[in-house]
């Protein structure tokens, strides 16, 4: 999810997302650190085919799907990077790097974020299995990577 401070979300996924879902989405706290959650519906987002986002799936080698949102404006008041879950997730717990959840069934995912020089990682393991791995460019260098 990409918060761009001006009451816009753009959510990047790997498959449709399914009506009906909720999407749970971390924040900038007022430290500045990722904080949990915020929530809209699937049905608050609309696909963004006019999207500018440069994105692909590592895993599957598929265009990502795009949707745009508007959240209020004190959602995010600057540009951020965040982990989002999608579905009907039972517990969620952030992390300074993403989100550990686990829904009704009790299996456990993580959804990760890193930076790489030029670009944003997002990775979902489920039970410890690399599920989705999306790479997003930000279109210039970063200054602090950290993916290892």
């Amino acid at each position: 999810m990409k918060l761009d401070g001006a009451g816009h979300a753009t959510l990047v996924m790997g498959q449709p997302l399914p009506p009906g879902a909720k999407v749970e989405f971390q924040f900038e706290g007022p430290n500045g650190r990722a904080a949990c959650c915020k929530r809209l519906r699937a049905e608050d987002f609309q696909p963004d085919l006019s999207a500018m986002v440069v994105a692909t799936d590592e895993v599957t080698g598929e265009a990502p799907r795009v949707y745009a949102a508007r959240i209020p404006r004190l959602w995010a008041v600057s540009p951020f990077i965040a982990a989002a879950v999608v579905g009907q997730p039972t517990r969620i717990r952030s992390r300074s790097s993403g989100l550990d959840m686990r829904d009704g069934q009790g299996q456990r995912r993580s959804a990760s974020i890193c930076l790489s020089h030029e670009g944003v990682h997002l990775i979902e393991r489920d039970s410890g299995r690399e599920r989705t791995h999306l790479y997003l460019s930000v279109g210039y260098e970063l200054a602090q990577p950290n993916c290892p």
